[in-house]
């Protein structure tokens, strides 16, 4: 058989290096991805200690509650008014003028039309 010669020896060696090389990078490489995936990392703790979650949440939960609250507002006093009170008459009527409002606007502008009108006429005529 042939003899390894120096430079078939220094390319076994540098593929050698290449598959080390590789083999501590692909290992660097899934240390990064745990280190990195912060569901996983939050799932495995919580399955983990789960008690320690729950307590955290509720201190948190509390301490939200106290700094978040709103204050009682204090009723105002009743103040009495002087004025009277209508009753059902009134409210009838007032209800009544409100709903004829549009109807007076209208038959007003009729009105002021048709006197406009005649006078614009007369004058026509006089002249």
């Amino acid at each position: 058989m042939a003899q390894p010669t120096e430079k078939s020896k220094q390319i076994a060696e540098l593929i050698k290096q290449g598959e080390n090389s590789r083999l501590l990078l692909g290992d660097a490489n899934s240390g990064l991805i745990k280190v990195l995936d912060v569901p996983s990392r939050i799932r495995s703790s919580l399955t983990g200690a789960p008690s320690k979650w729950l307590g955290g949440s509720l201190i948190a939960g509390i301490a939200a509650s106290l700094l978040f609250r709103r204050r009682k507002k204090t009723a105002p006093e009743r103040i009495f008014s002087t004025t009277k009170e209508h009753g059902l008459v009134h409210g009838i009527l007032a209800l009544v003028f409100t709903l004829s409002k549009p109807a007076i606007k209208i038959y007003a502008t009729k009105l002021l039309k048709d006197y406009l009108t005649r006078r614009m006429c007369e004058s026509s005529h006089g002249r």
